[in-house]
């Protein structure tokens, strides 16, 4: 069974000339599953054939005209042609375009709106920039050379300079606000590092977050540190991508780290910010690891003394007891959890430290003080469960 699968120009005065664009066969049954409709490598071919035609009839069809001299209005003629290869998502194409010369006053035209040294259309410089902001340049190249007709510049180091050009053309944009302005927007922001490949300098911090409405509104932010980007006006510009007015409520989200704290303030974000429970999960798990080491003795014998087993035991359980309650959404119960073992905390102070990198310190209260924990509270912006952090507790509280 066979197709021919042909092009026609249809204009004003109806069909045109007809091209035909490629010959598809395939089985006349479907006992194997894999002769089922057509292959990937037909539809590249089919895609690729279709794009180098269409393209053609533009580029006859673009000669034909005479713009007018941007200087002296005059019409243009033809002064030569030059070939320009453009990189489409549906393949590489040859353009024979015109230059034009106005007979006038001398002056040349190009005729057309884009640069004579652009090499590519916009929509493969989106997907490109897209998909390597998903994954890794190699990644996205194989990507691309498997699913599209793709056949320059799918190199990887191809895709990390186009890539870093759509970036820095984008931090230059000024921000679009949507027509319905955010009634709340929730803000997070943290940071990590990873290896670098510059001489001298192993790892970079990167800062990383984003902003969300409550409407599915949602842009994605980040930054090198010590890199020349002004954070605070990348979170700045994103806010106002999402809609922010004077009367947006602000709700963010971080980790414990003050420099984090001073870059949402700096952007705007005065609210102080909640923790996560990613941060709040990792302090949980250091405070278990100090609960289960509690001494039960009273002194240097020994000897178990009941109420500090006792204590121990209920520091044990509802430490336990808050993962569940805080993940959750169980903010009062997390608090009643707190509040119980700060009522039994009264048996180990005056402790002293027993681990090895802190011998030093002389009161182990000061490393298991549930009062300088950060307090569930349910966010404004989402719905979920943030923390915030009320203060710390002295020693003697």
């Amino acid at each position: 069974m066979a197709w021919m699968l042909r092009l026609v120009k249809i204009g004003g005065e109806g069909e045109g000339p007809c091209t035909d664009i490629m010959e598809i066969r395939r089985p006349d049954d479907l006992v194997d599953i894999a002769n089922l409709g057509l292959t990937l490598a037909e539809a590249k071919l089919l895609l690729a054939g279709v794009q180098r035609e269409i393209v053609a009839a533009q580029a006859r069809d673009h000669a034909v005209r005479r713009p007018s001299c941007a200087r002296c209005g005059d019409v243009c003629r033809v002064k030569d042609y030059r070939d320009h290869a453009v990189s489409t998502l549906f393949g590489q194409v040859t353009l024979r375009l015109p230059r034009f010369r106005c007979a006038a006053c001398g002056g040349i035209e190009a005729g057309v709106g884009w640069p004579s040294q652009c090499r590519s259309t916009p929509e493969l410089d989106r997907l490109q920039a897209h998909l390597c902001a998903l994954m890794t340049y190699r990644t996205a190249a194989d990507v691309l050379g498997q699913m599209f007709p793709v056949d320059a510049g799918t190199h990887h180091e191809t895709l990390r300079r186009h890539t870093l050009k759509v970036g820095e053309a984008l931090g230059e944009c000024a921000a679009v606000r949507p027509e319905t302005p955010a009634s709340a927007i929730m803000v997070t922001l943290d940071s990590t590092f990873i290896r670098s490949c510059e001489n001298g300098e192993r790892h970079l911090e990167v800062r990383v977050g984003n902003v969300e409405t409550q409407s599915g509104g949602r842009q994605v932010f980040g930054a090198v540190a010590k890199a020349g980007t002004d954070i605070e006006a990348l979170i700045r510009r994103n806010l106002d991508a999402v809609g922010r007015t004077g009367d947006t409520a602000l709700t963010a989200f971080t980790d414990g780290c003050p420099g984090l704290r001073r870059i949402l303030a700096d952007a705007g974000v005065t609210t102080p910010p909640m923790l996560d429970w990613f941060h709040v999960a990792m302090r949980l798990q250091h405070l278990k690891q100090i609960a289960g080491a509690l001494p039960t003795d009273a002194g240097a014998l020994p000897t178990d003394d009941p109420a500090r087993g006792a204590a121990r035991a209920v520091i044990v359980e509802e430490v336990e007891r808050l993962h569940w309650r805080i993940w959750n959404g169980k903010a009062k119960d997390a608090q009643v959890g707190i509040d119980r073992i700060r009522a039994v905390m009264h048996h180990f102070r005056g402790e002293p430290d027993r681990r090895r990198s802190n011998r030093g310190r002389s009161d182990s209260e000061t490393h298991f003080r549930f009062g300088c924990y950060w307090t569930p509270v349910p966010t404004g912006a989402s719905g979920s469960l943030g923390c915030s952090r009320p203060g710390r507790l002295k020693n003697d509280e």
